[in-house]
């Protein structure tokens, strides 16, 4: 019989951890967020009213548990900081948990953060964190280990450090496992697995107008047989030749000059330029293009991929997996389609289930914070339970 623990959500947002480890058979005795709209949806789904602001909570307050959760933020940590270890006073949200720890001495911490912490602050962050939680009598691994949803054949690219933790009198812990590259990857889940009918009319008018004029453009390279643009497609520098002073002409040259090669190359470019700028919507990133499917094809267009308004443009990829979701609504548009990915199937690529509840009003950002459920379960199996990180 497997064992059966309490723990407690940290960071809480819309319930990742709690999902996976309930999924378990475990028990949630506390969370903590300090938005008000995450605590509202936690509180729809679990009946559990989560604590605010976590540097608020004392301790003593939390009940006895045996396993702590937390996707906590990655805040840096000065060289003082560091040698303060559990007496800094400056806020940081892992001095917190340290805390936590200290007082109630939990079997296992599962703690999860982005990729960037890995090397973020030229390392400096990673050898804080692993070293006090050695200090706090833990085992946890020298390198930190960083998990692809897509490891788990859930389609959405999202990489993420995983900090795994065992008390050390519990013994050591399981071998550090082989994380494959993304690219020896066999997915046998995409985005049409997670698709739900819904045929509602999603697209924005700038999105309609982006579709029109980029799709225009990908017929005409493709009418004659012009090769597929590998580097970004910045228009704004098609008819224009910058200063060799220019800041982002010195950081970009290759591409500007690429760009502009393909203009000057390519004369039947010049009409679809003038007509594109006419459009009062085509304005601003969305003149920019990244074409990131492979070659073209054809009949090839945005209607047969995954393609979304990003700040630094338009990205278009096969339709295989979505890009990391992020709390800015920048959700992907299912070209075949033609409608954005609905709330319902976004929670989909977080492996939440389907009777999750939410307000539509406030799920793109909650999703897009969200630890992913199935990451968070793996994780658990392997630290708890004594199976394969990835099986």
């Amino acid at each position: 019989m497997p064992p059966k623990y309490n723990f407690i959500d940290l960071f809480c947002g819309i319930g990742g951890f709690h999902q996976a480890l309930s999924s378990l058979g475990h028990e949630c005795v506390f969370a903590s967020d300090k938005d008000k709209h995450c605590r509202e949806t936690y509180k729809l789904n679990y009946t559990i009213e989560p604590a605010g602001d976590i540097t608020k909570v004392v301790p003593e307050s939390i009940p006895s548990f045996d396993i702590l959760c937390a996707g906590f933020p990655c805040q840096p940590f000065s060289h003082a900081g560091y040698q303060q270890g559990f007496e800094d006073s400056r806020g940081n949200l892992f001095w917190n948990i340290c805390r936590i720890v200290e007082h109630h001495n939990p079997r296992y911490m599962i703690l999860e953060n982005v990729k960037n912490l890995a090397t973020h602050d030229k390392g400096n962050t990673w050898k804080i964190i692993k070293n006090n939680i050695d200090a706090l009598g833990y085992h946890t691994y020298s390198d930190v280990l960083i998990l692809n949803t897509l490891h788990l054949n859930v389609p959405q690219n999202r990489e993420r450090v995983l900090i795994l933790c065992k008390r050390k009198d519990l013994g050591e812990l399981p071998p550090r496992p082989t994380i494959p590259k993304k690219s020896t990857l066999r997915m046998t889940r995409a985005v049409a697995d997670i698709i739900i009918e819904q045929p509602r009319d999603t697209m924005s008018a700038k999105h309609v107008e982006c579709e029109r004029i980029w799709n225009a453009f990908v017929k005409l390279l493709i009418d004659n047989n012009v090769e597929t643009p590998k580097f970004p497609i910045w228009t704004e520098y098609f008819d224009v030749v910058p200063p060799e002073n220019d800041p982002k002409y010195v950081k970009y040259k290759n591409w500007i000059d690429k760009n502009r090669k393909l203009y000057t190359e390519h004369p039947f470019l010049r009409q679809w330029l003038v007509d594109s700028r006419k459009s009062e919507r085509w304005t601003g990133a969305v003149r920019k293009m990244e074409w990131q499917t492979g070659n073209f094809e054809a009949g090839d267009c945005l209607n047969r991929h995954l393609w979304s308004l990003r700040p630094s443009g338009i990205r278009v990829k096969k339709a295989d997996y979505v890009p990391t979701l992020v709390a800015m609504n920048q959700t992907p548009v299912y070209g075949p389609e033609r409608r954005m990915l609905s709330p319902r199937e976004l929670l989909r690529c977080q492996s939440f289930p389907d009777d999750f509840q939410y307000d539509e009003s406030r799920i793109f950002k909650q999703v897009g914070n969200a630890v992913n459920v199935d990451m968070i379960k793996a994780a658990a199996r392997f630290l708890i339970h004594d199976h394969d990180l990835l099986t």
